[in-house]
């Protein structure tokens, strides 16, 4: 009889306590709380993260549940690192030459956005070197950083004009954009072609810009946003958020570039004149989209001048547009009468399909 009532006691209080339990879980929305998903994302502190300034300066990233972190790495080489090693999920503004180079090497590597589609690269020298067309550039010296922007869309031209680049032209390399812009100065080259950022510098050294290589290859492909492939895979939630916040940031900035140039001058503590130089420069165009076929046919010079040797990769396995596309689809859905977000579909359409 005793372990009888033993028991039943037990089997009160258990009742009790499952009751707490199921009552201290209940929690009213006003104390819920929801962890966002965090993402880490590389870029160089030169050119600005205008979709990410502005995406946190609007709520966009919290309103979509994300916390982005930026690392930013100036060298390109100390950024594919990062990612391989996993110490970043993201890398936004590294080029495609050099992502495509190290996916030709055997990195697992997927492009799967865009940040921007031409970034502003020029080709410069001293006044007095004469320039009126590329077929100038024939015989002459230029100084690249190998595998940026600036190196391959200018072989990329040169190769399409018919050059021998192996004979008709030579190409110094250097280690940063700085030592380009000196060489040309010193006269140890003749022409000189560096990344974003530089236009000013350029003209404060007595150099003239003879050269915007987008004139030439429009939609040439600039940086792009990519990651492991397994990431790419694993996380279609977080790299829809994130597009759904950078293509909200992208039709405000579409609006009006004013705050896009504060937030950049705040965030890089670079001066206004500077920042202005590339933001409003009509040779820099900002966009998500992936745009696959830039990216393919990039490849497709590359491989052709001798950049890529591997013909048995398949670069199209390495291209994912399928998160972008889904962020796009649920913001029309969202906003559908926003012209902004159509025009975007037809982009999409051009230049991924």
């Amino acid at each position: 009889m005793k372990s009888n009532v033993k028991f039943a006691v037990l089997f009160i209080v258990a009742l009790m306590l499952l009751a707490g339990c199921a009552t201290g879980s209940t929690t009213s929305p006003e104390t819920t709380t929801t962890e966002n998903v965090v993402i880490r994302v590389a870029a160089q502190a030169t050119s600005g993260q205008v979709f990410q300034y502005l995406a946190e300066d609007n709520g966009y990233l919290e309103e979509e549940g994300i916390d982005v972190e930026m690392v930013y790495i100036n060298s390109g080489a100390d950024a594919f690192a990062a990612l391989s090693s996993g110490q970043v999920d993201i890398l936004s503004t590294y080029g495609t030459g050099g992502p495509l180079i190290q996916i030709a090497n055997g990195q697992d590597w997927t492009i799967f956005g865009g940040y921007m589609i031409i970034g502003a690269t020029p080709v410069f020298a001293m006044p007095d070197t004469e320039y009126n067309s590329v077929e100038d550039f024939r015989g002459k010296k230029i100084a690249i950083m190998r595998g940026g922007t600036p190196d391959v869309v200018l072989k990329g031209i040169l190769y399409d004009a018919g050059f021998d680049l192996d004979e008709d032209v030579t190409f110094v390399e250097m280690r940063r954009n700085p030592d380009v812009m000196e060489a040309v100065r010193k006269g140890e080259v003749d022409f000189g072609a560096v990344s974003t950022g530089f236009e000013l510098q350029i003209a404060e050294m007595g150099m003239e810009i003879v050269l915007w290589p987008d004139e030439l290859w429009p939609y040439h492909s600039c940086c792009r946003m990519l990651a492991n492939t397994s990431w790419v895979d694993e996380n279609p939630d977080a790299a829809e958020k994130l597009f759904r916040a950078y293509l909200r940031a992208e039709k405000d900035m579409n609006e009006d570039m004013s705050r896009v140039v504060e937030l950049v001058v705040e965030n890089l503590d670079m001066p206004e004149e500077t920042a202005k130089s590339f933001l409003l420069s009509e040779h820099m165009i900002y966009d998500t989209d992936p745009f696959k076929n830039s990216v393919i046919k990039m490849w497709e010079k590359m491989n052709a001048f001798g950049y890529i040797e591997d013909s048995s990769i398949k670069i199209e396995d390495h291209i994912n547009v399928d998160h972008y596309k889904a962020a796009l689809d649920s913001l029309m859905m969202e906003y559908p009468d926003s012209t902004f977000f159509q025009e975007k579909l037809e982009m999409f359409k051009e230049h991924n399909l």
